[in-house]
């Protein structure tokens, strides 16, 4: 029987979504941070359950042949990029089989069709929206399972300008003695820096999210930024009053430059706001849409409906390929934002509606519009059980699902397949390397279509 506290040799076989090791010990299934499959570790049990346990490693007996010296030098404080000490190919593969292990375990399909991973070529420095949290720490990230900033001077997957940005805020604060939120007393000022890069315009928006309206010596901080991070279009103070987990308020001053900064995909130009949804890793973007483009079969006689349509970008990706496309979203300042990218690229095929896509769909039934093609990019808790039931009830020939959590797509893959459709397959592409999470699309069709 598992003992709380003693040490068990453990051979680790898979890994978690959350990005820790699992192996057996006395027949249990053991969690351990900082292994990957084949290794083996001599493993210290700190918490026991009905099912499984969790356990520290003491010490890495036999490496995995997979196994490699973490790149970053804060690995081990920090933990945010969980496979790091993987060997690229191998985080490729691992993926591929998290979403088809999903598939088949909580979708209930039997040997499913996943195709290889989408790796990049140079899985490093991708980001173009970093996030750091500002605390009596520092300005850096959490570590895993705590609140403890991490003071990362260099990350290895955000932009040169995030960590420009950040270091530029360390001397802000230090110079002006200036306090940090507190999240417990809800005292402090500053709260998070927000960095978000435009890859292919090579603009920068420096978003502080404050807890007030204004903060000290304005133009010291503006001069500072402008001086520190080559790019800057765009400072922009958000105000959020509220206790966590909430990022950002709904209140944005920009203090200097411009409201948005523009970036571009192919010939499309994007507008992004301070609270925009845009892909974080944009080179893995266009290789996504593309894969949505080709699931959706487009001839350029189809039309499409865009459900959770955000900013538009996936719809407008498509218009020039398809009929007409119709984005729905819930959201009114992305609603906004995606009328105006449609004028900004003179697109005249694609509207968007304001609502929830359930009562919007049936609306536009009555209108006698039948699409061709659903595609569905819900957030990370999947899509609302009503909308895959009125989706099913409109009977489109495809539906495209972009997934960024592989356990919300196979439960609503097993709905669609209950209602009517088969999967044809689903192709992970990972936009988050060095992390355990993946992007996969997914291709259902309409059973006798």
């Amino acid at each position: 029987m598992l003992e709380l506290h003693k040490t068990y040799t453990v051979a680790i076989e898979d890994m978690s979504f959350e990005g820790d090791g699992i192996g057996r010990a006395d027949g249990i299934a053991v969690f351990v941070p900082g292994t990957i499959p084949g290794d083996v570790a001599e493993v210290r049990i700190s918490l026991i359950k009905k099912n499984y346990a969790h356990g520290a490693v003491v010490e890495i007996i036999e490496p995995s042949k997979e196994r490699i010296n973490p790149p970053c030098s804060y690995a081990e404080q920090c933990g945010g990029c969980s496979l790091q000490a993987m060997v690229y190919d191998a985080q490729l593969k691992l993926k591929q089989k998290m979403v088809r292990d999903a598939l088949t375990r909580i979708g209930k399909l039997e040997d499913p069709k996943v195709r290889h991973t989408m790796g990049m070529r140079n899985p490093f420095g991708y980001r173009n929206k970093a996030q750091f949290p500002v605390t009596a720490d520092g300005v850096g990230f959490f570590k895993v399972k705590s609140h403890e900033v991490v003071n990362c001077e260099h990350c290895i997957i955000q932009t040169a300008a995030a960590d420009m940005a950040a270091a530029v805020l360390r001397r802000y604060i230090e110079s002006d003695r200036l306090m940090a939120y507190n999240e417990k007393t809800g005292e402090g000022l500053l709260r998070h820096l927000i960095v978000r890069t435009a890859f292919n315009t090579g603009e920068v928006m420096i978003i502080l999210v404050i807890n007030g309206t204004k903060i000290p010596n304005r133009d010291k901080f503006i001069s500072m930024m402008v001086k520190g991070v080559p790019g800057v279009k765009s400072i922009v103070l958000n105000v959020n009053r509220k206790r966590p987990p909430i990022i950002m308020g709904r209140e944005n001053i920009t203090i200097y430059g411009e409201d948005r900064i523009v970036d571009t995909i192919d010939k499309l130009k994007f507008e992004i706001s301070p609270q925009s949804f845009y892909q974080v890793n944009p080179v893995q973007m266009k290789r996504l849409y593309n894969v949505v483009v080709e699931y959706g079969a487009l001839q350029g006689k189809e039309t499409v409906l865009d459900l959770y349509s955000g900013v538009g970008t996936i719809g407008l990706y498509c218009a020039a390929k398809a009929r007409k496309v119709i984005g729905i979203e819930s959201e009114k300042a992305a609603v906004d934002d995606a009328v105006r990218n449609a004028e900004i690229n003179n697109i005249k095929n694609a509207e968007f509606i304001c609502g929830k896509a359930e009562i919007e769909l049936p609306k536009l039934a009555s209108q006698d519009i039948k699409p061709d093609v659903v595609i569905l990019d819900p957030p990370r808790t999947g899509c609302d059980a009503a909308l895959l039931a009125t989706v099913s009830e409109i009977a489109p020939a495809r539906i495209v699902y972009v997934s960024c959590n592989p356990s919300t797509l196979a439960r609503d893959v097993r709905i669609l397949c209950d209602s009517g459709y088969d999967f044809v397959e689903a192709q992970p592409v990972d936009m988050f390397p060095q992390t355990t999470h993946v992007e996969a699309v997914a291709l259902m069709s309409r059973v006798g279509k």
